[in-house]
C-alpha cells in the first residue's frame, strides 16, 4: 500500500510540473520548447546510458554490473518511453530550430536532404526503435547470443548517438559543428547512468564493487572533461569566427554562471572527490558525488541548448527535468513491481 501511495504521489507531482510547463508554453512557446528539450535530453542520457552499461557489462562482466543492476535494468526497460517523451520536441520543431524557423538561411541541398522536419523525426525514431529493441531483447538472451547482440548494439549506438546528438543539441544553434560532439554525448550518457546508479544502488556500504562503480564514474567524468576541453582548445586555437560566435552568444552572466556550475558540479568536484579512495570506495560519499554529477550534467545540457532562446527558458527547463524525471521514476517503479510479481508467480502456482 505504501508503494502504491508513493507511486500516486510521483505521478501527481509529474502532472503538476507538466501542467506548469503547459502554462509556460502559453506564455512563451519558444522558452517552453527549449526547456522541454533540456529535460528530454537529460533523462534520455540516463536511460540510454543505462542501456549502454548493460551492453558493456554483457561483454566485460564484473561485480559493478551486479550492484547497479537493480537501478540500470528498470531504466533500460524504460527506454521505449522516449517515443512518448519526444512528441513535444517533434511538435516544437518549427519554434525551436533555426533551420525550420528560417529555411532560406540553410543551403538548399542540406535542407532537402538532411535538415528538415521529416528527416529529423525519422532519425530520432530509428534511434528509439533500435534502443528499444536492444532493451527488450538483451535480458531475454543467453550468454553467447547476449554478448553478440551487445557488441552489435554498441556499434549501432555509436552511429545513432552521433547523429541524434547533432540533431537535438547542435542544430539548435547552426552552423556550429563539432566532430567530437557525438563522443562527448555518448560518454556523458554513461556518466549520467553511473551517477544515477550510484545515487540509488541498494548495495551495502562495504561491498567491494562500490569502488568499481566509483572508478568507472571517475573515468567517464575525466573522459567528458578531456573531450570537451580539447574541442574548446581546437576552436580557440583555430580562431574560426563561425564557431567562436557560438561562445560569444553564451557570454551574458546567466550563461557564464551556468557554464561555471556545469564545470564545477559535472567535472571539478566529482574528479577531486573520486580520486580519493575514501570517497570512491564508500557508498554514502559516492551517492553524494552521483547527485552532484547529475546536477552538473543538467547544467551542461542547459548551457548547450538554452542560450538561443534566452534566460526565460531556465524555469521551463527545471520544470521539464522534474516532470519528466517523475514520469520516468514512476514508470520504472511500475516495471520493477511487474518484474517482481512475474518472478513470484511460479512459486505461487506451486
Amino acid at each position: 500500500m505504501t508503494a502504491l501511495r508513493n507511486r500516486i504521489a510521483i505521478f501527481i507531482g509529474a502532472a503538476a510540473a507538466l501542467a506548469a510547463l503547459v502554462a509556460c508554453w502559453i506564455i512563451s512557446p519558444g522558452a517552453a520548447a527549449a526547456g522541454w528539450l533540456v529535460g528530454f535530453v537529460f533523462w534520455a542520457q540516463i536511460l540510454v546510458g543505462s542501456l549502454s552499461l548493460v551492453m558493456i557489462h554483457r561483454l566485460t562482466s564484473g561485480g559493478w554490473g551486479r550492484i547497479v543492476a537493480p537501478v540500470v535494468e528498470p531504466a533500460t526497460a524504460s527506454v521505449p518511453l522516449l517515443f512518448l517523451l519526444a512528441v513535444p520536441m517533434f511538435l516544437a520543431i518549427p519554434v525551436l530550430y533555426p533551420w525550420a524557423l528560417h529555411p532560406a538561411a540553410v543551403k538548399p541541398g542540406v535542407l532537402s536532404i538532411y535538415l528538415n522536419r521529416p528527416a529529423f523525426i525519422v532519425r530520432s525514431l530509428v534511434a528509439f526503435a533500435g534502443w528499444s529493441a536492444l532493451a527488450f531483447a538483451l535480458p531475454r538472451m543467453d550468454a553467447w547470443r547476449g554478448q553478440l547482440l551487445a557488441a552489435l548494439g554498441l556499434v549501432f549506438h555509436a552511429v545513432v548517438i552521433s547523429s541524434v546528438s547533432i540533431d537535438w543539441y547542435l542544430s539548435i544553434a547552426a552552423p556550429f559543428t563539432s566532430s567530437s560532439f557525438g563522443a562527448s554525448v555518448a560518454i556523458s550518457s554513461l556518466a549520467a547512468a553511473l551517477a544515477w546508479a550510484a545515487l540509488w544502488t541498494p548495495a551495502s556500504e562495504d561491498d567491494p564493487a562500490v569502488g568499481d562503480v566509483g572508478a568507472l564514474l571517475l573515468a567517464t567524468v575525466l573522459g567528458i572533461t578531456y573531450i570537451d576541453f580539447m574541442a574548446f582548445l581546437v576552436i580557440w586555437y583555430g580562431d574560426i569566427p563561425r564557431e567562436e560566435a557560438w561562445f560569444v552568444a553564451r557570454e551574458p552572466w546567466a550563461w557564464r554562471a551556468l557554464a561555471i556550475a556545469a564545470f564545477a558540479l559535472g567535472s571539478l568536484i566529482p574528479t577531486l572527490a573520486l580520486i580519493q579512495v575514501r570517497f570512491r570506495n564508500r557508498l554514502r560519499p559516492l551517492r553524494l558525488v552521483g547527485a552532484i554529477t547529475l546536477a552538473g550534467l543538467a547544467a551542461y545540457d542547459g548551457y548547450l541548448i538554452l542560450p538561443p532562446t534566452g534566460a526565460a527558458a531556465l524555469v521551463p527547463a527545471l520544470l521539464a527535468i522534474i516532470g519528466i524525471g517523475l514520469v520516468v521514476i514512476g514508470v520504472a517503479s511500475l516495471l520493477v513491481q511487474r518484474a517482481r510479481s512475474a518472478a513470484r508467480e511460479p512459486l505461487n502456482a506451486r
